[in-house]
């Protein structure tokens, strides 16, 4: 939810230097500890890199204030949740899902917080080992990982071959492949992805309701008291038998979730109408902006509009911006502009909202190195066309 994906912190390391299990011809063979203990606390040295700090995965984020949560490692929590046919876990089959985007392992940014914080998983790295050594991932040829490689590096690969160096990103990253051994690309910096085997593919699809409800903008904490509406509690009423009907579980019980919520917010705001005129004021304005927001977003998601979208948020902020709270609206703009390819707007809106909520200027100082690294590749790559 908006605390845990607070937590996130990410860091970019100006190099990299990658596990040899991942880059070699032959990964390495899985000693009887990792393969009984995949979620082990202990991170090789060499993947450290890619993690916080020991101090950072604290088991009770939040301690001593009303936010406080408990953290259960991934082996209590193989002892609540109730396996898929093939034996996987709820955060084994969302790692199916990241590795099928091809940014594991070793992803740019370092594992995000929340494999910690919400599924209990210290060592991802192990976890992916494990899920490979049980056939549901395979590591690809660095030649299907090329397009990693900057144009400087493939030019300085060409070139070392007898190769021109002239053409698009594309073109120069299909003579590479052409040219280049694995061996070769590796030390150039390639990084073997995981893709997934007809096993993994097989397992992500029959259980689809995972990665669905991790992403849910509805899902509530765990122990609460609100209707609970979790990845968790969908695991346990779907239970051990077909998932092939679980978007209608989903749908049902967030309908339930919505309606409790509505009602017991309208009661609040009777209350408030009578005790507080002027925060009732307020906190109507803000229903009322959520409710233009998502219904411009909905539209959005049907035509595809992007132009007309980004219009609508930059009225939006010329007219005093959000009056609620939510970092992913407050960065909604960005996004955009980023898909748009606007990249010294994004960097302007950035700069803009570090300002005005200084709250988010860790948040925006991520996006604004992703946003520069951006803007180098497009300049980068709008040369070599030149």
């Amino acid at each position: 939810m908006g605390l845990l994906k607070w937590l996130k912190k990410t860091k970019q390391n100006d190099e990299t230097t990658v596990p040899s299990s991942y880059n070699s011809s032959q990964t390495e063979t899985i000693t009887a500890k990792q393969s009984s203990e995949p979620s082990s606390t202990i991170i090789p040295e060499h993947e450290k890199q890619f993690y916080q700090s020991d101090e950072y995965y604290t088991a009770k984020p939040y301690e001593g204030t009303i936010f406080e949560t408990t953290v259960i490692p991934f082996e209590e929590r193989k002892k609540t949740c109730i396996p898929s046919s093939s034996g996987l876990y709820v955060g084994e089959i969302l790692l199916l899902s990241y590795c099928e985007k091809g940014k594991y392992p070793c992803p740019e940014y370092g594992y995000q917080a929340f494999w910690w914080f919400e599924y209990g998983i210290r060592n991802v790295g192990a976890v992916l080992s494990d899920l490979e050594r049980r056939g549901f991932l395979y590591l690809l040829p660095a030649k299907e990982c090329a397009q990693q490689l900057t144009v400087p590096k493939i030019k300085e690969l060409l070139k070392d071959k007898g190769y021109g160096t002239s053409g698009k990103k594309a073109d120069l990253i299909t003579k590479v492949i052409e040219c280049a051994s694995d061996e070769e690309l590796i030390a150039a910096g390639v990084i073997r992805r995981y893709a997934l085997t007809e096993k993994g593919k097989k397992e992500l699809e029959e259980n689809a309701y995972v990665p669905y409800m991790h992403s849910n903008q509805f899902k509530t904490r765990e122990n609460t008291g609100d209707i609970e509406f979790n990845v968790w509690s969908i695991n346990r009423e779907l239970g051990n038998g077909s998932k092939t009907e679980w978007r209608s579980v989903v749908e049902a019980k967030e309908k339930m979730l919505q309606e409790s919520r509505m009602d017991l917010h309208q009661a609040f705001l009777e209350r408030e109408k009578a005790r507080d005129p002027e925060n009732y004021k307020l906190i109507k304005a803000q229903d009322d902006q959520i409710e233009v927001v998502n219904k411009r977003k909905e539209e959005y998601r049907q035509n595809r509009d992007l132009a007309a979208y980004i219009v609508f948020w930059e009225q939006l902020w010329k007219n005093g911006g959000l009056v609620f709270e939510g970092s992913a609206w407050h960065f909604e703009l960005a996004e955009l502009y980023i898909k748009a390819k606007r990249y010294d707007d994004a960097l302007k809106f950035l700069s803009y909202l570090k300002k005005i909520k200084p709250s988010y200027s860790e948040k925006a100082d991520m996006y604004i190195r992703k946003v520069d690294s951006l803007q180098t590749a497009a300049d980068n790559s709008h040369h070599e066309q030149d």
